[in-house]
C-alpha cells in the first residue's frame, strides 16, 4: 500500500509540474513568423496630420467684416503660410502646430508696396486691411475646427477670427486628370504625364515644360467658358515641348463644353481633349523614398534625403535605422544604437536653420511622428521641424514639381 501511494504521488507531481519554457530564440522565431500587415493610409491621414492645410476665406476678425476685402489665408505643406486682404497679398511666414496651439514666425516685415496697384480711392482701406490681418496673424496662439468647413483662429489678445473653406463650384470635374488625346491624337510626353488640373474656377495644364492656367465659368450644365488668355510660366522649352504647350493651350481656350463618362473627361470645341482620372495612389508605407517638393521648416539640405521602409524598420540617408510601429497616422520609432544615429535633434528655434540630409541622419535629427499620403501619392512625414514631402524612387515626376 505504501509503495502504491508513493507511486501515485510521483505520478500526480509529474502531471502537475510546469512545462519547461522554450528558449528565447524559439519565441523570437515564432513571433517573426507571424505575418505583418503593411501599414497603409486609409485616405484620411493627411488631413489628420495637417488639419489647417489649404486655402481659407477670412470672414471676420472680431466683429470686423473681412469678406468685403476678399481676404484669405493659405496654409501650405511644410509649415508656411501667406495671406491677403485688399491688395494682392503674399506676406509669407512660418507656422507651427503643437496640438491646438499655433505659433507664427515672420522673418520679413510686412510691406504693402503692392497696394499701390489698388484704385486710389480704395488704397488707404486696402493698406489698412492688409496690416490689420498681418498684425492679427502674428499674434495668434490657438485654433479649432468646429466643423469641416470652419476654422477659428484665436489671438493671444482674446480676438477670434472666423475662416471658411471655399466650396468647389464644379465638383464633378474638379481635380487632376491625365491628358490622353488632343484632336483625336495621343499626347505623348517624355518626362512626366501631361496633366489637366481643375479647381476653384481655374483650369490649367502641365507637361514637360511650362505650366499654364486660366479662369473659367460654367454658364450652363455641361457648358464651359474659358475667360482667357491663358497665363503661363516663361521657361525656355525645346521645340517639341513648346509645341505640346501650344497644343494644350489651344485645347483649353477653345473648349466650349464638357462631359464626364465614368473616369473620363471630354472637352469639346476646338481640337477637343480627352483625359482620365489617375489611378488611386499607393498609400502603403513600405517603399524606397527620396525628398521632393517642400523642405522642412527651418531646414536646409546638406545632401540627399532618402528613406527605405520595410514592414518593421526604416533606414535613412546616413545609414541610421529604427524599428517603427504605427497607430493610425501616428508613428513610434526606436533608433538603433550606432554611429549613424549619433546626431540628435537641435532644440527648435523659430526661423533657425538646421542641416539635414547626406551624412546627417533624418531619423535622428528630425524623427517623423506621423505620416499621410496626398492625392498624388507623395508621402508626407510630420517631423519636429515641420512636414517633409517624399516621393517614391523611380516614380515619374509629378505635376508641379
Amino acid at each position: 500500500m505504501r509503495s502504491l501511494c508513493l507511486t501515485a504521488l510521483a505520478f500526480i507531481c509529474a502531471c502537475s509540474a510546469p512545462a519547461e519554457a522554450p528558449a528565447p530564440d524559439t519565441i523570437d522565431a515564432a513571433a517573426a513568423s507571424v505575418p505583418i500587415a503593411p501599414v497603409a493610409d486609409d485616405g484620411s491621414y493627411l488631413s489628420q496630420i495637417d488639419p489647417l492645410g489649404g486655402q481659407w476665406r477670412l470672414e471676420r476678425i472680431g466683429d470686423e467684416d473681412f469678406a468685403r476685402y476678399q481676404a484669405w489665408v493659405n496654409f501650405s505643406e511644410g509649415g508656411f503660410l501667406n495671406h491677403g486682404a485688399g491688395c494682392s497679398g503674399g506676406f509669407p511666414a512660418f507656422y507651427r502646430l503643437e496640438g491646438q496651439r499655433i505659433s507664427v514666425t515672420r522673418l520679413e516685415a510686412v510691406r504693402t508696396g503692392l497696394c499701390a496697384a489698388a484704385p486710389a480711392g480704395r488704397r488707404p482701406a486696402a493698406v489698412a486691411s492688409e496690416r490689420r490681418l498681418a498684425a492679427f496673424i502674428d499674434q495668434i496662439s490657438g485654433w479649432s475646427r468646429p466643423d469641416p468647413r470652419t476654422l477659428i483662429l484665436a489671438g493671444a489678445n482674446g480676438e477670434r477670427a472666423v475662416l471658411t473653406r471655399p466650396t468647389e463650384p464644379n465638383p464633378d470635374i474638379a481635380g487632376r486628370w491625365l491628358i490622353e488625346r488632343i484632336g483625336g491624337e495621343p499626347l505623348v510626353t517624355e518626362q512626366r504625364p501631361a496633366t489637366l488640373s481643375i479647381g476653384m474656377g481655374n483650369i490649367g495644364a502641365y507637361a514637360d515644360c511650362n505650366s499654364m492656367g486660366s479662369p473659367f465659368t460654367t454658364p450652363a450644365p455641361g457648358r464651359l467658358q474659358v475667360e482667357g488668355p491663358v497665363m503661363s510660366t516663361a521657361i525656355g522649352c525645346a521645340p517639341e515641348d513648346q509645341a505640346e504647350d501650344e497644343l494644350m493651350a489651344r485645347a483649353i481656350t477653345s473648349a466650349t463644353a464638357y462631359r464626364v463618362e465614368g473616369d473620363r473627361l471630354f472637352l469639346t470645341g476646338g481640337p477637343g481633349l480627352a483625359a482620365r482620372r489617375p489611378p488611386p495612389p499607393d498609400r502603403r508605407l513600405v517603399g524606397e523614398y527620396e525628398a521632393c517638393g517642400n523642405t522642412m521648416l527651418g531646414a536646409y539640405h546638406e545632401g540627399p534625403i532618402t528613406l527605405g521602409i520595410d514592414l518593421r524598420r526604416m533606414r535613412d540617408n546616413a545609414g541610421c535605422a529604427a524599428e517603427y510601429s504605427a497607430d493610425g497616422p501616428h508613428l513610434s520609432l526606436r533608433l538603433e544604437t550606432s554611429a549613424a544615429c549619433a546626431d540628435r535633434a537641435a532644440p527648435f528655434i523659430p526661423g533657425e536653420p538646421v542641416g539635414i540630409g547626406g551624412e546627417i541622419s533624418l531619423l535622428a535629427v528630425a524623427p517623423p511622428d506621423a505620416f499621410g499620403f496626398n492625392e498624388q501619392g507623395q508621402l508626407i512625414l510630420r517631423t519636429p521641424r515641420g512636414l517633409l514631402t517624399m516621393c517614391r524612387k523611380g516614380s515619374p515626376p509629378l505635376f508641379g514639381d
